[in-house]
């Protein structure tokens, strides 16, 4: 535990002296956050995307168990929030 830098050691003691307690009901909490998810405002857009590009989302969409609009909402918010950068020009 030596190779902690400060902030790490201080999350590393609150945790030990008890200050962070878990979530007593996972999967009550895990659907009050899905219903938020689903309940926020969606607007419907209209993009031109390749066939090719169509193609390889399908593709990735399948082997996830997905569908392919949700991979391409996830990219968008994942951009929009600085999760992900693009390579632009």
């Amino acid at each position: 535990m030596n190779n902690l830098n400060e902030f790490e050691k201080d999350i590393l003691e609150t945790v030990e002296s008890g200050e962070w307690v878990s979530k007593s009901n996972l999967s009550e909490r895990t659907k009050e956050l899905q219903s938020h998810i689903k309940h926020q405002k969606k607007k419907a857009i209209s993009v031109r995307i390749s066939e090719n590009d169509i193609y390889e989302l399908k593709k990735k969409a399948l082997e996830n168990a997905v569908p392919y609009q949700n991979i391409i909402q996830m990219l968008i918010h994942q951009y929009a929030t600085n999760k992900i950068k693009l390579n632009i020009g």
